[in-house]
């Protein structure tokens, strides 16, 4: 999971340096894989002024430019087409590792010309696949200045290594969350207030497979603009490896990553019909937007319009249906499907996508509602638009449970005495209700922690919060010369009872393990049946 210092601080109020941020994520168990500091990988890229650029006395597509660095005028050969006396360009120096490429720039001879460093195009930085010419500046941009400085790239990346069961913390609000529960500032209110809406939607929402599709929502939105998304969210996204593409797939693509929601949009004007979540026939099959085509088996969760599948739920929507520069009328899908059919699907197909990997450990159905206002909202801002009512088919899967929970217990399980105030406060911190009943606490586990299941889920929830270093390192060496037996007396008497037996010539007789008839059948026992 990737994402930025400052995007960070868009739900975390932290006066925090960026080093005890990543010391902390480790101690609460999102371990740090890496942090990357832009600055220090871009360091030596920086804006130069082409004093002049001419013909390449032995080839026709290479100019010989004379470039200021500020520091010094060097030489260098370019192809690029775009190259031109009097422009301002992005310089790297020999030495420079350029990460578009993968090459580690040397001082050489091309045709005949000193060569020393490159001026680089947006592909060899890593900002987009435009190669056809090299970064031209504006005129009163100033020599020297920082490549990180003019592009917005000097946010430090954070990359942590996510557990199964964390999947609360594939989006970035979620790590904040933990983040405040330890201390390490305060977590922002999220605005999640419905939308003024605009009448009906003109495509209705049936689900005919609600055990795959509990939750379904949906809204339309008219009279949008697809146009490029902002640069700052163009800048995250790339910051954390994704190609910005249009406002609609990036806002989605950005929510995704922001509050572990994802998202899907149809070109409303492509899709025939109502939208139907069916189970899939076998043979039937649609063109993905990851350009693959599939073939589904029977049982696959499909949504479907009147000329067939549009797409697999949360895994991959269909080319048929998706937005492009001309979209103007959308459906926005919001919707909760059931972890172990997505990730069956997912793996019978071999697909793999941001929101599959979300849905498959369970993302919070409770969000579903504000979810889709929140979409709707960054898309209005964004794109404009008139959004109808939201449209609602199925009902919330049922995620609630309490566990009793006895605050000794954490002692008893961790070897720590944490104070009972203290343990309140760290289960409300993390989205934990408590309440009493005839003196049993009742602990109730956020919508967003389906992970959290018995009460040694809760200390383990309080205890890394404190910190397992601040766990009491014991001996575990025995205090006696020789260490006392671990064998029971009982286990001693059939020990002996053996070897004594088998001196005398007999054999022991191990049987087979024997169970129910029905519960070895789920154990295929009987496949092979005599």
């Amino acid at each position: 999971m990737k994402f930025t210092f400052n995007w960070l601080k868009e739900h975390l109020d932290t006066d925090k340096s960026l080093n005890e941020i990543t010391d902390k994520l480790t101690a609460l168990g999102l371990e740090l894989e890496e942090a990357i500091d832009p600055t220090e990988i871009y360091a030596p890229f920086k804006v130069a002024y082409v004093e002049s650029a001419t013909k390449h006395p032995d080839a026709d597509k290479l100019q010989v430019c004379i470039v200021d660095t500020g520091a010094e005028k060097i030489q260098v050969v370019c192809g690029a087409p775009n190259a031109r006396t009097g422009m301002k360009a992005i310089f790297a120096p020999n030495g420079a590792y350029i990460p578009g490429t993968d090459t580690t720039l040397k001082k050489g001879k091309i045709r005949g010309q000193e060569s020393n460093g490159m001026l680089v195009s947006e592909r060899e930085m890593g900002l987009s696949d435009e190669h056809n010419g090299i970064i031209d500046l504006p005129e009163d941009t100033k020599i020297g200045t920082l490549f990180t400085d003019i592009f917005s790239m000097n946010d430090p990346i954070i990359d942590i290594a996510l557990t199964p069961d964390r999947a609360d913390c594939a989006g970035v609000r979620g790590i904040a969350r933990d983040l405040a529960a330890a201390g390490m500032g305060t977590l922002k209110p999220l605005n999640t207030s419905p939308v003024k809406s605009n009448g009906q939607s003109d495509i209705s929402v049936d689900i005919n497979a609600p055990e795959q599709c509990p939750l379904f929502l949906g809204r339309m939105i008219k009279g949008i603009e697809n146009k490029q998304s902002p640069t700052w969210m163009q800048n995250r996204l790339k910051a954390v490896g994704l190609r910005p593409i249009s406002a609609l797939v990036d806002i989605t693509n950005y929510i995704t990553l922001d509050l572990c929601r994802p998202l899907h949009v149809y070109d409303a004007d492509l899709v025939k019909g109502d939208i139907t979540v069916r189970l899939s026939n076998k043979g039937e099959s649609f063109d993905a937007l990851n350009d693959k085509s599939y073939t589904l088996d029977e049982g696959m969760t499909a949504i479907t319009d009147d000329n067939g599948v549009l797409g697999l739920g949360g895994i991959v929507g269909g080319v048929s249906t998706g937005v492009s520069e001309t979209t103007q009328n959308i459906f926005l899908e919001c919707a909760y499907f059931d972890p172990y059919a997505t990730a069956k699907t997912g793996r019978a197909l071999q697909v793999d996508s941001d929101a599959r990997y979300r849905f498959d450990r369970g993302v919070d159905p409770e969000f579903t509602a504000q979810g889709i206002e929140v979409a709707t909202r960054l898309i209005l801002e964004i794109c404009g638009g008139e959004p109808s009512d939201v449209v609602t088919a199925g009902t919330m899967p049922g995620w609630k449970h309490e566990i009793d929970f006895d605050f000794a217990y954490t002692q008893k399980l961790s070897g720590m005495i944490v104070p009972e105030s203290q343990q309140i406060k760290i289960l409300e911190d993390l989205g934990f209700t408590i309440s009493t009943d005839n003196g049993v606490h009742k602990v109730t586990p956020p919508s967003w922690r389906g992970d959290v299941e018995g009460k040694a889920d809760l200390v383990e929830e309080i205890i890394r919060v404190i910190g397992y270093d601040k766990i009491e390192a014991i001996s575990v060496r025995s205090q006696n010369a020789i260490a006392d037996t671990a064998e029971t007396p009982h286990a001693t008497s059939v020990r002996l009872s053996r070897t004594a037996l088998a001196a005398r010539g007999l054999n022991e007789c191990v049987t087979w393990s024997l169970m129910p008839r029905g519960l070895a059948a789920h154990f295929g026992s009987n496949d092979n049946a005599l």
